[in-house]
């Protein structure tokens, strides 16, 4: 499923600029083009069913959609 995918190399991507911050994060936005194969509920939809029971359970998630560009990209990390 291309949505696992995704979110596979998502979550490495996260666990590794936790590590280089030191911080736990909180909050991560994510763009998601109008042209590219993932609407925002149905991403939504995988994300939480791949958070649950894990430490990303409660990482806000703030998505925009653009009418072009990258399917996914991620615009900006919030840690405290």
């Amino acid at each position: 499923m291309h949505e696992s995918y995704l979110l596979k190399n998502l979550f490495r991507y996260l666990e590794k600029e936790e590590k280089l911050s030191a911080k736990k994060l909180i909050k991560i936005y994510i763009s998601l083009s109008e042209l590219g194969g993932i609407s925002e509920e149905h991403f939504r939809e995988h994300f939480r069913n791949e958070v649950v029971g894990t430490k990303r359970e409660s990482l806000e998630i703030e998505i925009k959609k653009t009418p072009f560009g990258p399917e996914l990209e991620i615009t900006k990390l919030d840690f405290v």
